[in-house]
């Protein structure tokens, strides 16, 4: 029999409720093998590789964050929140793609990626990379440490200090539960995500855990300017012996395990959607383990025997001398307000337009406005809804919503405009990954104020970005718009670069109100003339305009496209693309992650240039421009350009019309984010990423910086009069 105990010693005659009822795990005898991952050939010719692994791509996504973390020219609480941001990132890749990928390799193991690679084969690379960036990761972090403990933030990490700090971490301490059991016996499920400590008896073996996750970082009492904290789980491992004073200690090593996190729906189910999810986010507790990851100096029995009694394949198991998920310790990154060691606080401003006192809709009505966060702020959105909840010429509002805070004030506006009469109707998203807790609380709650929350999509995510609100005017109703290629979350709209636009276009207004009927009605949209939608003639229309370019090239002309997107993964847009290089467009590429398309190969893609922009905020917006012989198109876009948004997800794309902001957006924000040689990065012909190197003399260009500098200045009276 395992026994579990508090750490107080008290032992739980219950401790199946405390687990949430989830299995037990069965425990192999069979002695355990290390097998070496094997890689495949290197292709001789990139020439016949013409596709990039998407999953090697985003872990050299994760490297250049991760360089970022290792500049020493950038702060150092900014350097530890990159290093954050590292663990965060790889933690939901191995609970979404290497999920995936692991099950691929069970039930389909000769299937081949685009790239030629297997599963398992594919699994053998991620392993070796993520062993390598993770080695990068421990090096950089020890560096970052150094730096700020000289400037008077101390970070224990191990602890060789006296009796005094141990009663003040014991102290301290917050709740944690242990376990006991022997070797022998199958050991009960573990949470994932949370830290634990592993203690290792002769015959026996005890788990800790602690509870919550921010817990595990206690600060220490402090003196002048210097702040202490302490990492728990080390202390918890270095000083085992005292906690189990009568007991043999052998060793002692904090661990973390991540499970899948894919959620698995029944649309033909008898339970309704909601109630599938609510089921399904419980089990993520229970899902198959997907990496188990000791922090300890070397491999050792302790380790191998958790991997196996969670019947995991040695290839599963990580050891790395580094704190586990470095997420908390992005505390500490707010708890100092310092300036050398932030970046100068971002004043976000509203646009000229905005700033006089004459009400929203009369601006809007009178010329488009365009929105560039984080350097404009989003109360300009918040400003559009709470306006039309007080209006009182406001008749009806229609939002949709992908991710919000959990204190969102738009949703608090919707509620206000149902209060005041107004008919409300919402669609949000309870399929949106790690989200769907709080979205399923949000449609409740709005549900219960009296709007009305379209019943879920079983099949498809709504990721469109939109609102509408009609106003009645001279006896008709007028249409106002948001629009927008980012979340209406407030958090991330100062954390991300996202673009918006608010109009009164009349075609566009008609447009997106059949577009909203669609998606209330549960139908499939279509017959648009303006906007591009998916599902539907998204993949159609960018193919088109991309074909076009090069058709106008073939006959003489100058074909030009300008993409900027989080991720290029799509088989026929890359193939379009090889085309049009093929033919002499010229295609420069704004990609953030991912890209699956090798650029620079002769007569493939040598017109084609690949730059990815990392730097304080996190390029998001999605911008596609076209040169359609002069006229110069240009889209904004809830959707990247892959499968998953052509075919799973409800997408939008939408014209900007008005000349000066389609000036703006290619003269300004995609030429100048292509032309960063400070913190931008090109992809090479064999898919790894160089920095563009910063000019020893010349122009120096920081694109993000550049942005917030044309926001506090008034830009739309300098950027454009300057290229006019």
């Amino acid at each position: 029999m395992v026994r579990i105990y508090n750490i107080g010693g008290r032992r739980l005659r219950n401790p199946m409720k405390s687990l949430k009822n989830t299995p037990w795990i069965s425990f192999p005898r069979e002695d355990i093998v290390i097998r070496l991952p094997t890689h495949p050939e290197t292709p001789a010719s990139l020439q016949g590789q013409r596709i990039i692994n998407r999953d090697l791509s985003w872990l050299h996504f994760n490297e250049r964050v991760l360089a970022e973390a290792g500049d020493e020219t950038v702060p150092a609480l900014e350097r530890l929140r990159f290093a954050t941001i590292v663990s965060s990132n790889l933690d939901e890749f191995f609970m979404i793609r290497v999920a995936e990928i692991s099950r691929m390799a069970r039930r389909d193991p000769s299937r081949q990626f685009p790239d030629g690679l297997k599963p398992v084969q594919l699994l053998a690379q991620i392993r070796d990379q993520v062993l390598r960036q993770k080695a990068r990761q421990a090096e950089t972090l020890d560096k970052i440490l150094d730096d700020l403990r000289r400037h008077g933030i101390r970070i224990y990490t191990d602890f060789t200090g006296g009796a005094r700090m141990d009663r003040e971490i014991a102290a301290r301490l917050p709740p944690i539960q242990y376990i006991v059991g022997r070797y022998t016996e199958t050991p009960p499920p573990l949470v994932s995500e949370k830290i634990h400590v592993f203690v290792r008896f002769p015959r026996e073996y005890a788990i800790l855990t602690v509870q919550e996750r921010a817990s595990r970082l206690i600060e220490l009492s402090s003196s002048g300017n210097l702040r202490r904290f302490a990492l728990i789980e080390r202390w918890l491992s270095d000083r085992a012996q005292s906690l189990f004073p009568d007991r043999e200690i052998i060793e002692a090593f904090p661990f973390k395990i991540i499970r899948d996190a894919d959620l698995r729906y029944r649309p033909d189910d008898e339970e309704s959607l909601e109630e599938q999810i609510v089921e399904a986010v419980k089990q993520r507790s229970n899902a198959k383990v997907v990496r188990l990851e000791v922090d300890a100096p070397s491999y050792s029995e302790g380790a191998l025997f958790l991997a196996t009694a969670m019947r995991l394949d040695s290839s599963t198991l990580y050891r790395f001398n580094l704190p586990l998920d470095l997420r908390t310790l992005a505390t500490v990154c707010r708890v100092k307000p310092h300036s050398r060691l932030h970046y100068p606080p971002i004043r976000p401003q509203l646009p000229p337009p905005l700033r006089k006192p004459r009400t929203l809709f009369d601006k809007i009505r009178e010329k488009d406005i365009l929105l560039h966060h984080p350097y404009d702020s989003f109360s300009a959105v918040v400003r559009f809804l709470h306006d039309a909840a007080r209006d009182p010429q406001v008749t009806r509002i229609y939002h949709t919503v992908y991710r919000t805070s959990r204190q969102a004030p738009i949703l608090t506006a919707l509620k206000a405009a149902v209060k005041r009469g107004k008919r409300v109707t919402a669609y949000i998203e309870v399929k949106a990954r790690f989200d769907e807790l709080n979205n399923l609380r949000w449609a409740e709650e709005l549900r219960q104020e009296g709007v009305k929350v379209v019943r879920p999509l079983s099949g498809l995510k709504v990721h469109s970005k939109m609102t509408q609100v009609f106003r009645k005017e001279d006896g008709v109703e007028v249409s106002y718009l948001h629009l927008g290629t980012g979340n209406y979350h407030p958090t991330t709209a100062r954390q991300y670069t996202d673009l918006g636009l608010l109009t009164a276009d009349a075609d566009l207004g008609r447009e997106i109100a059949i577009y909203f009927d669609a998606i209330i009605h549960h139908k499939l949209p279509s017959g648009f003339a303006e906007i591009l939608i998916a599902p539907g003639n998204l993949l159609e229309q960018m193919l088109a305009m991309i074909r076009e370019e090069t058709r106008v090239q073939r006959e003489g002309g100058r074909g030009h496209i300008i993409a900027k997107m989080n991720s290029l993964v799509d088989p026929k847009i890359i193939s379009a693309l090889y085309e049009a290089s093929a033919a002499g467009v010229r295609v420069d590429l704004l990609i953030r992650g991912i890209c699956c398309l090798r650029p620079g190969l002769k007569d493939l893609s040598e017109n084609i240039r690949v730059v990815s922009v990392i730097d304080r905020y996190l390029e998001h917006s999605r911008v596609y421009y076209f040169r359609a012989a002069g006229a110069d198109k240009i889209y904004l876009s809830s959707a990247d350009w892959m499968p998953r948004n052509f075919f799973m997800r409800y997408e939008l794309a939408f014209p900007v019309k008005d000349p000066a902001l389609k000036k703006y957006i290619r003269s300004v924000v995609l030429e100048n984010g292509l032309q960063d040689n400070v913190k931008a990065w090109q992809l090479k012909p064999d898919g790894t990423y160089a920095r563009v190197p910063t000019p020893k003399s010349g122009k120096i260009i920081r694109s993000q910086f550049l942005f917030e500098s044309l926001a506090r200045t008034r830009y739309w009276q300098t950027a454009l009069h300057k290229r006019s």
